[in-house]
This record gives C-alpha cells, sequence and structure tokens, in this order.
C-alpha cells in the first residue's frame, strides 16, 4: 500500500520543511512494515513536497502514525506547512491531513 502524503510549505519555510522532511526518512524506514519512503518536490508549484511512502499493510501505516516518530512527522508538517492532504493509493481521493488522528490507542486514559 502506497501513502501519499502532500505539504505546502508556510512563508519562510521551505527549506526548514525540505530538511525535515529528509531527517525524518530513516526513522519512517525502520518502522515495522515500511518498505521505503521518499521525498520529492513538485515540478510545477516547488513549495510543495511529497512523501511516499510503501507499506506491507494499512495496518503498518496506522502503526506509524501513533507511534512518537509518526507524531514527530505530523507535528512537523502541522508546524511549518501551510497545507497538507494525503491519499493511501494512486487511485484513492485526497484527504485532509487532519483526518490522520493525532490520538493513539493510549491517549486520554
Amino acid at each position: 500500500m502506497t501513502v501519499t502524503i502532500e505539504v505546502k510549505a508556510q512563508a519562510g519555510k521551505l527549506q526548514e520543511l525540505d530538511q525535515t522532511l529528509q531527517a525524518l526518512l530513516p526513522t519512517m524506514r525502520n518502522e515495522k512494515g515500511c518498505r521505503g519512503c521518499r521525498v520529492s518536490r513538485d515540478v510545477e508549484d516547488g513549495e510543495v513536497f511529497m512523501l511516499s511512502s510503501d507499506w506491507e499493510s494499512k495496518g503498518c501505516f496506522e502503526g506509524y502514525v501513533h507511534s512518537d516518530n509518526g507524531r514527530v512527522l505530523l507535528g512537523a508538517i502541522k508546524l511549518l506547512g501551510e497545507s497538507a492532504r494525503f491519499r493511501m493509493s494512486s487511485d484513492a481521493r485526497w484527504k485532509e491531513i487532519g483526518a490522520v488522528t493525532f490520538r493513539g490507542p493510549n491517549d486520554g486514559q
């Protein structure tokens, strides 16, 4: 399963967003079920980054999102991104990044 996250950098945060996404790739690659990940920049809009990751299953991706490393990624996107969206496969509809929950199974207890 391929997950693509598209992030448009906030004004003045382009380099910081790029460096942060690149720095987070090694931790993502080490997550259970991650088969690979990469960051690219949109050719038409240089302020937009695409983070693509391949996972063994939806459950593996969800496990990553709920991990400390996943929360760091989502926090960085929230802090440095003007807008963000994701999709779970190349033919799926885009969803706002807010649809990805920041709560884990032990939160709020």
